[in-house]
Formats: structure tokens, sequence, C-alpha cells
């Protein structure tokens, strides 16, 4: 199979046995973007010397190597207490270290020969493992026993074993006439590699120690080599694709798999646990250590250089390797982040279909990355799930892999929205989901005047649109006492609408409190709205106690009670005693059933259920009242009613016609109508539609007025009454009234603002002060830029935020003004650049603060990423992060971007004079950071608030598309840095980066 050139696979590939395998299904084909992920942990550099410092181990605490300078001498060092020393000072090669428990194995030349040396770090004691007239190489130890090869003098090498410290001769594995080597060791199994047709047919091995047993763990006609082993799991090197790949073998489920298997080499594997490091290849030759967590399974990068990583090795939470970024080798350690459990996510909430409630028995499933997590049954139309420990949420388990992906929705086949990011920890959370089959129409924009109890609306009043009481479109203000703007371009409420909805009403809210406005849908388009909201103070919550029975019966403990508002759940109750429930007085001994109300919910009715019975008693929900009330609860299995209806239209001009609809529960068969503009008699003569006792009336409004409607519906078992306060809403003919918008509303010096009229009622007279001075009626007119003309064009020099005010009047008399408060605002003009980019890859940063609206990385959405994401490092976190078109660029961090052509990012920066130099805090270890300032300067002084701290510091050539000299902190730190750069400093110690400038 053909893996394309640039991507990872990792394949794990269950096979029929550890014969040749024939084909190979990747189980995950990882884009760049995710393969750049780093794997979490802390990397530090423990060797720095001029000299060769390679072929590092390592367990559980301490790391060894060797240090080569003419001959090679055997080194240890302690993670936890920080000693380093060389094992034995003697002459001749030590060589090939090993370590297991703090226990140290090499081979050494001191006798002549090549004999097997051990030393116990923690009692200061080195013995000889094996001596002899042969040569024993590349010893392995675990929990104390020791495997090397013999090299006879039949050129022919043997593996053997011995307990360290143990006196005993070694057991030789299947002498015979096969070369044998590279052995390593992990409880009762001893790997390696074997010989088998005298040419280069080498197969893997292993041998079970107790059971003195033999199995052969590849059969294939090309090579495999280096084994390592951990637990079930052996590792090896393999090139029967022609390329060198990392394969693994599973001894206790006898199944072997393909970890790489691509046109890049890898190689030098290491495995412990569940985690698999090795070095990768390059097409240009320079090397990479990555790791996969068989758990997830996901990809990291280990190192990524520069310069060359090869022969790591790893040990539970440490991986160590040889590395030449500085020119010599040297030996650096990597020490994982323990892997962090997940919450779940966990959802419940409103469901809809076009809008409206998703009826029962609708499926809906949880997705990561097209694969179901979860899925979930809708049982009460439009509600899926509920909220409490015993209630069924959709659950979506995540882990480490799933960081930064997204969570969807699902059903039918059509996607819902929105979609929920994966940042970490999940939560439990009401989620509204929505999803569109209509045909969708052209959105509706509305802008216009926001008014709040008869003021202007503040800065930041959030403004909400509905259509069937489901909420559409929701709008912040950015101005007092207006929201959005006429032009093409200007922000607006936005409402998406699909052809169900057409002759729909739309209603506006501001938090609990509805617009008198609403608007009626005949098409999409740009309409201007203004709103008017009046609110009171909040509601007190009701609080019910009393009896409990179930048709006369007491009810039993444990009882469940219900109470919804219009069919809507809102608080449920569980009975702590037979047959009632809560208490009178103001601390009584069982709590009360507490439901809170708004005063959205004024005139409906709060209904009490225990399961699918409910009861006869219910309450109508007033401003004012008593709040705390006795309710004796009867749940009966008779037929109750639960009365309700709708209207249609709502609004319009006198005279107005109105269909109302009966949507009531529980088979009524009376009904009594109150329109809001006099009650007509049950027992009225009834003329067509228009009258009383039937289900569907047709009632026409003459005057205009807003009007409540009463509707009470009863059958032989009781009656329920259902109000809808200022339901119906007449107007009339309009008046005289003045009003205006204006383009643009914000922008730098020297602002061109075009005013149009929009006043109602014929004006013929206008004047307008546009706050910078009014301009006299009589004035002379010189171009647009004039007073007494209906729609001027006005130029504003100075920043500043400007109220407005136009005063229309017509030969009638009429006359009317209209002011909008802080309407106009007019910024400095913000200090302009530009950031070079060059095809490929670049590592860029920003010289100083970006004005704010143009400091996210949208400034780069006019560039042509060609599929790639745009990229920080996280060095707090140890990972890459893909940024978004929200995500905020500052000055001190780097970013990785792609573009597929040469361009330009134009900058704007903040004017504000009393800007704070920004810093940045660094982390031990690598960090990506931006340089501050318009002119080059030496490391040593840009880098002078860490000076203590840094160590290392690489830039990226766009240009050339290929890493800088290294500048080493002592060495040639006088080498500038550039503005619009970003570099990888690497730090000692953890410390805080100031900028150079503000």
């Amino acid at each position: 199979m053909k893996i394309q050139i640039g991507c990872i696979t990792i394949l794990l590939i269950l096979l029929c046995s550890p014969a040749l395998a024939v084909e190979f299904e990747p189980l995950a084909n990882f884009s760049i973007e995710e393969v750049m992920a780093q794997v979490p942990g802390i990397e530090e550099q423990l060797t720095f010397d001029s000299i060769y410092d390679w072929k590092p181990r390592v367990d559980d605490r301490y790391v060894t190597w060797v240090v080569y300078d003419g001959e090679g001498k055997v080194w240890y060092y302690d993670t936890q207490g920080g000693r380093r020393d060389m094992v034995a000072n003697v002459p001749g090669d030590q060589n090939n270290p090993d370590i297991s428990g703090g226990v140290i194995v090499w081979d050494d030349t001191r006798n002549g020969f090549t004999d097997i040396y051990s030393y116990d770090i923690a009692a200061n004691k080195e013995d000889i493992v094996y001596s002899s007239t042969s040569n024993k190489f590349r010893p392995a130890i675990s929990n104390g026993i020791v495997a090397f090869e013999d090299y006879g003098t039949d050129d022919i090498r043997d593996i053997g074993f011995k307990k360290s410290g143990s006196t005993a001769y070694p057991v030789f594995i299947n002498q015979n006439s096969m070369d044998k080597a590279n052995p390593d060791v992990d409880g009762d199994w001893i790997v390696y590699q074997q010989l088998d047709d005298g040419r280069m047919d080498w197969n893997i091995y292993g041998y079970n120690i107790k059971e003195d047993r033999t199995i052969q763990i590849t059969r294939d006609p090309a090579t495999q080599q280096n084994p390592r082993i951990s637990a079930e799991y052996v590792v090896w090197e393999d090139n029967r694709n022609g390329k060198w790949d990392i394969f693994m073998y599973n001894i206790k489920k006898d199944i072997t798999t393909a970890v790489t298997f691509d046109d890049y080499d890898d190689q030098s594997p290491s495995v412990s646990g569940s985690n698999i490091v090795w070095t990768r290849f390059d097409q240009d030759g320079s090397s990479d250590i990555y790791m996969i967590n068989l758990q997830i399974p996901k990809t990291y990068i280990v190192s990524a250089g520069p310069g060359n990583q090869i022969f790591p090795d790893i040990c539970v939470d440490k991986v160590v390797w040889q590395d030449d970024r500085f020119g010599g080798w040297d030996v650096f350690l990597y020490t994982l982040q323990p892997d962090t459990p997940f919450r779940p996510y966990e959802f419940y909430g409103p469901a809809t279909i076009n809008y409206s409630p998703a009826p029962v028995g609708t499926v809906i499933l949880a997705k990561i990355d097209g694969k179901t997590k979860d899925t979930i049954t809708v049982t009460e139309a439009g509600y899926y799930g509920g909220q409490g420990d015993y209630a069924d949420q959709l659950t979506v388990d995540v882990n480490q892999a799933d960081i930064g992906r997204y969570i969807t929705f699902w059903t039918d086949g059509f996607q819902g929205a929105p979609s929920i990011p994966i940042a970490g920890d999940g939560a439990t959370q009401e989620l509204a989901l929505n999803f569109v089959y209509a045909q969708p129409l052209p959105d509706i924009y509305f802008y216009g005047s926001v008014m709040v109890d008869g003021q202007p609306a503040v800065k930041g009043t959030t403004i909400i649109a509905k259509i069937d009481d489901v909420v559409r479109g929701e709008y912040t203000t950015t101005q007092s006492g207006q929201y959005g703007g006429a032009e093409q371009y200007d922000p607006a409420l936005k409402v998406p609408i699909t052809e169900m909805d057409l002759g729909k009403h739309i209603t506006f809210w501001q938090g609990d409190y509805k617009a008198s406005e609403t608007f009626q849908i005949t098409s999409g388009g740009k309409f201007r709205q203004d709103l008017t909201f009046i609110q009171v103070a909040p509601l007190s919550p009701y609080e019910f106690y009393g009896y409990v029975q179930f048709d006369g019966t007491t009810a039993p403990v444990g009882t469940q009670i219900q109470a919804m508002i219009d069919g809507n759940p809102v608080t449920s109750y569980i009975t702590r005693y037979a047959g009632s429930y809560g208490g009178p007085g103001d601390n009584p001994e069982d709590p009360r059933l507490i439901v809170p109300v708004r005063e959205a919910d004024v005139g409906k009715t709060i209904s009490f259920w225990s399961g699918t019975q409910r009861a006869t008693a219910n309450q109508i929900i007033a401003r004012y009242g008593d709040r705390i009330i006795r309710k004796d609860l009867d749940f009966s299995t008779s037929s109750v009613i639960s009365a309700d209806f709708v209207g249609y239209p709502t609004s319009g001009p006198a005279p107005l016609t109105v269909k109302f609809t009966d949507l009531s529960t529980g088979s009524p068969t009376m009904w009594v109508w109150d329109f809001g503009d006099g009650p007509i008699p049950m027992d009225s003569e009834c003329s067509g539609d228009n009258c009383n006792n039937i289900a569907n009336p047709v009632h026409t409004y003459s005057q205009p007025g807003t009007y409540t409607v009463t509707m009470s519906a009863s059958n032989q078992f009781g009656s329920d009454t259902e109000v809808k306060q200022g339901y119906i809403v007449v107007g009339g003919a309009p008046g005289f009234m003045a009003d205006f918008t204006a383009s643009p509303t914000s922008g730098p010096a020297p602002l061109s603002v075009k005013f149009t009229d929009l006043t109602i009622g014929g004006p013929t007279m206008w004047v307008w002060d546009f706050g910078d001075g009014p301009i006299p009626m009589d004035s002379e007119c010189s171009g647009d830029n004039c007073n007494n003309i209906a729609n001027p064009t006005h130029i504003y020099t100075k920043s500043g935020t400007y109220t407005v005010s136009l005063t229309a009047s017509n030969q009638y008399g009429d006359s009317d003004t209209e002011t909008k408060l802080n309407y106009i605002t007019v910024q400095d003009i913000p200090p302009v650049d530009s950031l070079s980019i060059s095809a490929g890859w670049n590592f860029v940063s920003v010289p100083k603060k970006l004005m704010p609206g143009k400091d996210t990385a949208a400034i780069f959405s006019h560039i042509d990423v060609d599929g790639h994401s745009i990229f920080q490092y996280d060095s707090v976190r140890g990972q890459w992060v893909t940024l978004t078109m929200s995500s905020q660029i500052k000055p001190l961090d780097a970013i990785w971007l792609y573009s597929k052509n040469a361009g330009t990012v134009p900058l704007s920066f903040d004017s504000d004079p009393l800007q704070i130099p920004p810093t940045r805090e660094l982390k031990k270890g690598w960090n990506a950071v931006g340089f501050t300032g318009f002119e080059p300067l030496e490391a040593k002084f840009t880098l002078l608030s860490v000076q203590n701290a840094w160590v290392n510091c690489l830039g990226f050539s766009r240009e050339q598309q290929k890493y800088n000299e290294m500048i080493i902190k002592g060495r040639n730190d006088d080498t500038k840095l550039y503005p619009y750069n970003g570099y990888w400093l690497f730090m000692s110690e953890n410390g805080v980066l100031a900028a150079i400038s503000a």
C-alpha cells in the first residue's frame, strides 16, 4: 500500500500469526497538523561538553550513557538528586551500558578481552558479571537478569544470561550454527535477533527463562533487527516495506502489528508499558524522536530538533536520546507528564428541528471526527436528556488525542448546531440543539433604536430574536440606544429563516422582557425595527406544600412531584413523608416545593405532575400576591384538562381578524373565550365561526390596542384556564415621528458620515446637530455638507464620541426631534504597518500591541494557508495550539503560519500613549517567543530580562525555509534579533520575558 509522503501512518493490524503480513490497513492517518502535537512534558539537556556523549539508557530514576574522548567511559545521572558521576575510571573502553533498578551493566575491555561488568549505584559497588577468553557485548539487564552477546572463536555469536552478582556459569540459549545478536530482557523473557539463512535473513526470537521455551516472532525474508521488550510488547526495526519501519508483537495475544508503514525510515525503537519511542528520518536525512501511546492510539513528537535526535530509550515517564543540535553529540532527557483522566462531556437541553420542538423518538448522535460517541432518544417533545445524577444525558468520553477537536451532533444524517470544542475536562451542561431540514431562505437582518424603560439601552445590551419561542438570533449593542446599522456591511441582528417560517412573527427579548414590537415574516432582507422594552422587578418564586394523593389514596414516601409551566419542567421534588410534602411557616422541617417564575411567565399556569399523571390543582402565575401557598395534590388517572391555544396573526392594523385554535389536552368539551374587548356569554347565539363555546373561533378587533386573551376549557372531570397577557396588538394610523440613520458610525478621523432621514409623516424641514456644533437652518448650502436637507453628509475632523440630533417638521405644524446618544465614534488614525509573508512556513510575531478589533488571527484571513492550520506553542502545557479567527495576537507571542504564496499582512497598532509594556511567562525548556520593537537588537540585550535563565535561541528564515544558526548565550549572543520574527528560546528555569518597547 502506498502512503502519501509527508504524513505519518500509525497502523495497528491484527495478523493471524507472527508470519509475513500480506496487507496493512491503517488505523489512523494523521495530518501534518496533528503530527505536530508535542507530547506533554519537560525537556532538559543533560550534557553540555564538547566531547561525544551517546548511547543513553534510562530506568525509572537514573540515566546512563557513554562519554567518548578516545576511549568510552560510562557515566550516570540521578534525576532525583541531581548527582552525575563516572562509573569506572579505569583504562580501556567501557561501552553499551544498560540500566535497571539502579544497576548499570556494560561491556569492558580493561582485561584485554571484552567482559561484562555491573555497578550498583546505591551500594557504590562494582562486580564482574561474566569474564572469559571470549568477547562479550551489548548487555541488557532487568530485575537482576543480565543477557549479553558472546562472540566465540567460531565467529558465531550466542546469547547468554545469568543473575547479576551470581557466581554461576551463564546459561546459553539455543546454541547452534545461527548467529544471534542484540538481546533485551524484561521479566521472564529475553528477545534477540537470529540470522537464519546465513545472509541477511535476520528474524526476531523470544526465549522464556522459566519455561525454557523459544518462540519465533518473525518469519520474513527481509531483515528484522534491534528488538526491545517491555511486559508483553516486543518492538523491532523491519524493512519488509523497502524502508525501515517499526513493528510490534504481543506475546500474550500472538498478534503482530505494524506501528509505522510509509516512505520514511523509522529505526531504534524502545518500549515501556503502552508507550513506544523511535527515531524517524526525514527525506533530507535529518532525524527526530516520535512516540505513540498505544492506549489512544495517538502519535506525538517528543523532540523535533533542531539537529538530529537518535537512539531513544524509554522507561515509564522518562525518554532519553542522543542529540547533535549544538554540534557535538549530547544526551537529552524528556519527562512525560502523567496521563490525565478527562471528565466526560454530558449534554441535555432543548432540541429543535427546523426551529420546532423535536418530536418524541428523535435519535440524536454525538460524534468526534465522524465516530459516534453516544446516542440519546427524545422522550419528551422538544427536549433531550435531563439534569441531575439520575437523569439520562448525551455523554461523550474524551482523551488527550481529542484536545482541539469538536463534538458534533446529528440526527437523520443532518448535522445540528452548535459544535462544541474539546479543551480538556468536560462538564454536565444544558445545550440547545437545532437541526435544519427545511429549505432555507435568505436571512433577515434587523437594526434600529432600542429603548429600555424609556431610556436608550446601554452599550452591551443583548437583544434576542425568537420564533415560536425558540431563539433564532442574538445581538449585543456596541453603542447606547442603537443596534446594528442600515448599510450593507454594517452589523445587524441576524435571524436565519426557512420556508416553514413564512407568516410567523419574530418576537424580541432583552433577558426575560419582551419588546412591544413584533415582525411578521414575509421574506429575507434588512429591515429597520425599533424596539421598546419595559422592565419591572423580578418575580419571587412560589413555594408550595400540602397533601399528596393518588386517586384519593395516600402517596408513598419517595413520590416524585414535577412542576411544569406551559408543559415545560421547572422543578422536581421527592417526598420525604407519606401523604404530604413541605410545610407552613418560616422554616419548615420538610422543605417546600419551590417554583421559580419570570416576568414572561405572568398569566401562565403552573401544573403538577407525577409521572404521566397530573394533579387536579394548578396555580395561575401572578405578578403580585401570596407566594407561600398550600396546594393539596391529587394525581388522578382520569382525563384532566390543560388549557392552551394559539392565535394568528397576533398583530396588525385595525380592523384585525384573528383565527384562534384550541391546543388544550385532556379532551375538553366546552370552551369560554374572552378576547380582551368583551367576553362572549357561553349561551350566546352562534353566527358562523365568530361565536363562543367552540374550539377554534374567529374574532375581529375593530379598535387599536393591546389585548389579553383568556380561554377556559372544561369537561366532566374538571377545567383549566389559559391567559395570554398582551397577546394581540392592533395598531392605528402612524403619526409624525422623526428618525434617521447614518453610515459609517465609527472610524478614524477625518470621518465622512452620510446621514439619511427616516422620518414618518411627510417632513419638509430638517435641523441637524451633528455633535460638533449645530448648523443654523438658514445657513447657505454648499454641496451635501449643509443643513435643511434630508440626507446631509458631514465630516468629523477630530476624534471623539458624538451625539446627533435631528428636528424634522412640516408646513402643517408637525414637529418631532430624534436624538441618538454617542452615535458617532471617531478614532485617532492608528499607526499602520505590514508583515511580510513568504511562500512556505513563516515563524512570525508582531512588534507591538495591535489596535483592539485588529488584534486577532483574523488579520491572516486573506492568506491562502493551503489547508494548514495556524499554530502557537503553549510552553505552559507543552502543546501546540491551533488558532481560530478570534484568537488574540499579542506581542512576545510567536506564530507558525503557512502561506501558499508570498504576501503581506497589514498591521494596525494601538495608539494608546499609556500602554504598559507587555511581559510573557516562560517555562523551563523550549518556548516560542516574539520580538518587540522596530529595530534589530543583539540577543544579549533583547533577552536581558531573562539573562540568568536563557541558554539557546533559534530563529527561522522564512525566505530560505530553514533554521538560522543557533545563538548560544556567552558564545555568539551579540547576534541580532529582528522585528516581525519568531524565535525558539530554551530556558534552564522558569522566567518572565519583558518587551524592549511598548
